[in-house]
């Protein structure tokens, strides 16, 4: 015990110097419950449980998919079926996501053209403007 008290008194308390007997024990963590854990918004856990695993029964089969795609399977029987709403949606969708076919121009549309703006005769001769000064 006098051997303590010696090296308590050579111990300078102070600035990021605490006393022994408050410092923490080897092996003791100073922070043992750790980081609260972060709380979980609504998209998170949304993205969560649609990604979750489910077994369906599919052509006498079972076959595993996550729940997002048994709602799009489920979403496209409905307008299969002709209910209306699914069926709009889905029309929509398709025809958001088309792809536009590329226009590749024919001479012909572009006597079409020319004709809707007044430059090309009606026999197909091409008629130029003349800028007579007459103003």
């Amino acid at each position: 015990m006098a051997d303590d008290e010696i090296l308590d008194s050579e111990y300078d308390v102070g600035y990021g110097k605490p006393p022994k007997h408050t410092q923490f024990q080897p092996g003791q963590s100073g922070n043992p419950r750790g980081r609260p854990k972060k709380s979980k918004n609504v998209d998170t856990l949304l993205e969560k449980e649609l990604d979750a695993i489910v077994t369906l029964q599919e052509g006498g089969k079972p076959i595993r998919i996550t729940k997002r795609e048994a709602i799009i399977k489920q979403f496209v029987n409905l307008a299969i079926k002709g209910n209306a709403k699914p069926l709009q949606m889905v029309l929509a969708h398709l025809d958001k996501t088309r792809e536009p076919e590329p226009f590749v121009p024919s001479a012909e549309d572009d006597d079409e053209i020319l004709r809707a703006f007044g430059q090309m005769g009606p026999a197909g001769s091409y008629v130029e403007e003349t800028d007579d000064g007459d103003s």
